[in-house]
């Protein structure tokens, strides 16, 4: 007959019924006296480890506890190659979402399951709109697409009804594409379009309109343009330079026949208002003209 299948070690089963307690107290026995890998990362019936339970449904406290221990596998996936980031998405865990992204150096932003959905696209059909936008400042990618049905993560938000969470989505990966254009002048590759996690915080991308304007301009403009709902000053000053930078002159726009189809779905529904630009429009503005020139 088959073998017997391998006891549950207490660190998953404590994991996993939510056990918080007696968790807590094997975690700290365990910082003491070090767990091979294989307790670590074990895997039940299901493929889930006692990381993937608490991602999904832990206090955030217990996750960095077991995440400070050396060993742990952040990425293994379960029998539906669902990683811990994916649960913790779906379930709208922002703390554990937060901690995975900013202090997991070789976390997979866009692992995909067996079906190909991401952690995003989880997120999204489950309208987790606060972790949707994490992994967008981490920079997932929201042009990917499944392998059933074929839809990025702001389709299946709209597919299963998560308006809000639908335009957030689409908001910001419009300001991300919009970033990199008049930041570069051409489109850039996916993985650069966001910030980036840099020693467990979230910085903005490296070269942005923001850090070519002189002080006293970038200034006034921040002024003009002040925000709160952006996560960083400069992060948010960016997206506003480029908004008015769009609606102010045309040449930063791109080239309509090099846009890419995706890009050209992202940007469709934005509003931008008309300028009529007539030819003295294009001219150099001149100094007003003084007394002693009349």
């Amino acid at each position: 007959g088959a073998a017997p299948a391998a006891p549950v070690p207490p660190l998953l089963a404590q994991a996993r019924d939510s056990d918080d307690d007696a968790l807590r107290d094997t975690l700290r026995r365990a910082a003491v006296s070090p767990l091979p890998e294989s307790v670590l990362n074990f895997a039940d019936s299901s493929g889930r480890t006692a990381l993937s339970y608490l991602a999904s449904n832990g206090p955030v406290s217990l996750l960095e506890a077991l995440l400070s221990l050396e060993g742990v596998d952040v990425n293994k996936p379960d029998n539906e190659g669902n990683t811990p980031l994916h649960f913790a998405a779906q379930a709208g865990q922002v703390e554990s979402v937060n901690y995975l992204l900013s202090r997991c150096s070789g976390i997979e932003v866009d692992a995909r399951n067996h079906l190909g959905f991401t952690p995003l696209m989880k997120a999204a059909i489950q309208g987790r709109t606060k972790c949707a936008k994490l992994l967008l400042f981490a920079g997932a990618s929201p042009t990917m697409r499944d392998t059933g049905r074929g839809l990025r993560a702001e389709q299946w938000a709209r597919f299963c009804g998560r308006y809000v969470c639908a335009d957030v989505i689409e908001k910001l990966s419009r300001h991300r594409l919009l970033e990199r254009t008049t930041a570069y002048g051409r489109w850039g590759s996916e993985p650069e379009l966001g910030p980036h996690v840099v020693q467990g915080r979230l910085q903005p991308p490296a070269i942005s309109v923001a850090n070519q304007q002189p002080a006293g301009i970038k200034s006034r403009l921040k002024k003009a343009f002040r925000t709160a709902s952006s996560p960083s000053h400069s992060f948010s000053l960016v997206t506003q330079l480029t908004t008015a930078a769009l609606c102010a002159s045309t040449p930063v726009l791109p080239d309509p026949n090099r846009v890419p189809p995706v890009v050209k779905s992202l940007i469709r529904p934005l509003a931008v208002p008309k300028l009529q630009v007539t030819p003295d429009d294009t001219l150099p503005i001149q100094p007003p003209l003084t007394t002693k020139q009349l």
